[in-house]
Formats: structure tokens, sequence, C-alpha cells
């Protein structure tokens, strides 16, 4: 398997691990939250694979460089804004260390992952990321 197929597998079992959870009823948000925003950093990468880029190590320049990738090469086949969008608000929420870890509220008092993205949410991250893999997926 090449390297951009691997991406675009890992993208498409984690968004589905993500949907089984929610047809399943398995209330974790930050699981499910975790699981599609790792699809949407693997289908960035298959991007980035495909128009040979070197892929970057910190997560937020990979979605950086995704979408410059998508206004440079695909912007007459893909919604760049809503593309655009979703990376707004995984970067502006901290979604990423949301879903992992604990975040610090003052002394010795933390919010678990698990009280920081409402299944609500997650679920809207996964409806946004599914669109987002649908509209790269016929094009790279």
């Amino acid at each position: 398997m090449k390297q951009k197929e691997a991406y675009i597998e890992i993208a498409q079992r984690y968004l589905g691990s993500a949907k089984q959870h929610q047809s399943q009823e398995i209330n974790t948000p930050e699981v499910i939250g975790f699981l599609a925003y790792h699809a949407l950093e693997s289908i960035a990468v298959a991007v980035i694979v495909h128009f040979k880029s070197s892929i970057p190590l910190n997560h937020e320049t990979k979605l950086q460089m995704f979408l410059r990738l998508c206004k440079k090469n695909l912007a007459s086949s893909v919604n760049v804004k809503s593309i655009a969008a979703v990376i707004i608000r995984v970067e502006a929420t901290g979604y990423r260390s949301k879903f992992l870890y604990p975040e610090f509220q003052g002394e010795n008092d933390y919010k678990s992952p698990k009280d920081q993205i409402s299944l609500t949410k997650a679920g809207l991250l996964v409806r946004d990321v599914d669109r987002v893999i649908n509209q790269i997926l016929n094009l790279i």
C-alpha cells in the first residue's frame, strides 16, 4: 500500500469508527471527537502526500498546509470555505488537546476530556469531517 492510500484508509476507518460509536450509542464524546479529528488530520496528510509535500510534524501545521493545498489545487472542486470553517473550529476550540488531556482549571482542579465536549458537538464534528473526506476522496 502506498503512503497516500494508507492515510486515506486511516481517515475512513477512524471516521467509520466514530459513526459506529454514534450508531451503537456509545456515548463517549471525547472518543468520538478524537476519532473524527484523527480522520480529518489523516485525510489532510493524504492530500499533502498527493501533492508531494513534506508532512509537517505539528498538527496545526498539517491542517493549515492541507487548507493551502486545497485552495491552490482543488478550489474548483471542493468547498474551500467549508473546509476552512472546520479547521478554524478545530483549532479555535483546541479540540485535539481537549479530547486527549485533562484541562487545568485552577489549583489542583482539572476538567476531564469527557466534560470538555458535548455529544452534540462531537456529532457535528463527525458530520463535518465526513463532508470534508467525501469532497476529497474522488480528487486525489
